[in-house]
């Protein structure tokens, strides 16, 4: 079984996605920005990104990013609200007068940063001040961020989204990382895995969120058993990883639970030929990866697929950083340390 990635097919799937989203997908505009991010992210990953997207194009769509910039007005109540929206559905903010349609969120906040860098852009126009206070009003009592004001979601993958964008801006003002940390350690199981709560089942997306938010912070000698949590993330591999316990295989754990791996230091563990193969195997013929073999692809599933099996196949790929979904050449360039990897 050839264990080579198809990769023109999925450089010309993520150039497709760029233009438009598939129709299976157009119930998720509102996460256009994740998707641009997606996108760029697996073409970055496949080492396409400068032959597939021409300097205009590029700009174009840095314009467009800046466009969702939510910019803070010093008001303490509109605080929280500072930072990029989640895409452009409900039009031009400037224009829109209800407040959830012009609400920032921290993924998309997230999301934004990381595809600016990608394209080249040095954030100059990122309102820094106004997206830190959004981080200081958005972490709870406990520890944990909301994604936004006015929901009571809160968990890890929204405590992740705020470390990478202080690692970003370096600049961590805003965090309590104290109590990051400790609820972050309350969400560890007996078993060596992460949970979304305390007492809930663990789960291989939120152990990435923890275990990266804990590598940004410097505080992965929190984790209560490391050895115990590294040997839960390396038996979620059966052809290739699986996100809990009796779940089939699904690509994108080739990155939520390869990168936890990656950073917990089992990388010579991981039966790379194993991930690798299963990974082909969810490759559809017009390009992308899929959840499962012979399922339709989706942006998710294919960027992080692809950096995952490049996290197995280091050779021929730019090496990609498992905290911040970005090239470790730019990492080193931009000097953010706290997303280095761990030796």
């Amino acid at each position: 079984m050839a264990t080579q990635l198809a990769v023109d097919s999925h450089a010309r799937y993520f150039r497709i996605c760029l233009s438009g989203l598939p129709h299976q997908m157009t119930s998720l505009d509102a996460a256009r920005m994740t998707f641009v991010q997606l996108c760029l992210v697996g073409l970055t990953a496949l080492g396409k990104l400068d032959e597939v997207c021409s300097a205009e194009e590029k700009k174009q769509m840095i314009e467009w990013i800046y466009g969702q910039q939510v910019l803070g007005d010093g008001a303490e109540l509109s605080a929280a609200y500072c930072g990029f929206r989640g895409g452009s559905l409900f039009g031009p903010h400037d224009l829109v007068d209800y407040v959830p349609a012009n609400s920032a969120n921290v993924a998309g906040t997230y999301s934004a940063l990381c595809a600016l860098l990608l394209l080249g852009d040095d954030l100059s126009r990122v309102d820094r001040p106004a997206i830190v206070e959004a981080l200081r009003c958005l972490q709870q009592d406990s520890g944990c961020f909301a994604p936004h004001p006015g929901t009571t979601e809160r968990d890890p993958r929204f405590i992740y989204c705020a470390c990478a964008i202080s690692a970003i801006l370096d600049d961590w003002s805003s965090v309590d990382k104290d109590a990051a940390v400790k609820y972050i350690v309350s969400c560890c199981n007996p078993d060596g895995g992460m949970t979304q709560a305390p007492f809930q089942e663990s789960h291989g997306g939120h152990l990435y969120c923890c275990v990266a938010s804990l590598a940004l912070m410097g505080r992965l000698d929190a984790i209560p058993d490391r050895q115990r949590t590294l040997q839960w993330a390396l038996q979620r591999q059966s052809c290739g990883y699986q996100g809990r316990v009796n779940k089939p295989a699904d690509s994108c754990y080739s990155f939520w639970v390869g990168a936890a791996v990656e950073l917990l230091g089992g990388h010579d563990l991981v039966d790379a030929a194993s991930v690798s193969a299963f990974l082909v195997q969810c490759e559809t013929r017009f390009g992308g990866i899929a959840k499962f073999p012979d399922e339709f692809p989706d942006p998710l599933h294919a960027a992080l697929g692809v950096v995952g099996f490049t996290f197995c196949n280091p050779d021929g790929f730019p090496r990609m950083s498992p905290t911040l979904l970005l090239p470790e050449s730019l990492v080193e360039s931009l000097n953010i340390k706290a997303a280095r990897r761990s030796k």
